[in-house]
């Protein structure tokens, strides 16, 4: 299985038509999202992306993810939403997801680092997984609050399926 990483930053008239435009950046505002827990399936690869690349055919489809999203509309307010990743032998593993705020860029990127560390580090360790740092995945997304509601938006997506 092939799960597609994604991020994006949305802005809009309100919090709601900003994670929109999210979606919309990341290639997935035209489908009816499925929030999955934090299971990654053996034989499993995790591929980085711009930008899911949705067949024009698959309008209101069912797409299954992993989400991320943090919203504001404070102007100044720094926000940010990520996923990390830890996989093994197999290509199974696990996802975290974690969202947060703060006043400066240096602080939101550095707690929401950690978030995502000690949530693998946990994960791992109630599965009896040797934890190594540096096989840690992760897709952070972090941006400032302008004059218009904004949303931080981390993707992993699985696969689409049609209505039956």
């Amino acid at each position: 299985m092939q799960i597609a990483m994604v991020s994006a930053v949305g802005h809009g008239g309100t919090l709601l038509s900003s994670f929109d435009d999210a979606l919309r950046r990341c290639g997935v505002y035209n489908y009816n999202l499925i929030a999955l827990s934090s299971i990654v399936p053996p034989q499993s690869n995790i591929v980085l992306t711009d930008h899911y690349d949705a067949p024009p055919d698959e309008y209101g489809y069912r797409l299954y993810v992993v989400k991320a999203e943090m919203q504001s509309d404070e102007p100044g307010r720094v926000i940010a939403a990520g996923i990390g990743w830890y996989q093994w032998g197999d290509g199974r593993g696990v996802f975290v997801e974690h969202e947060t705020s703060g006043a400066s860029r240096d602080e939101v990127t550095a707690a929401i680092g950690s978030l995502i560390d000690e949530s693998l580090h946990d994960l791992c360790a109630f599965r009896d997984i040797p934890f190594i740092c540096s096989k840690i995945g992760r897709e952070i997304v972090v941006t400032e609050v302008s004059d218009l509601p904004t949303t931080a938006l981390a993707l992993a997506v699985y696969q689409s399926e049609e209505w039956r």
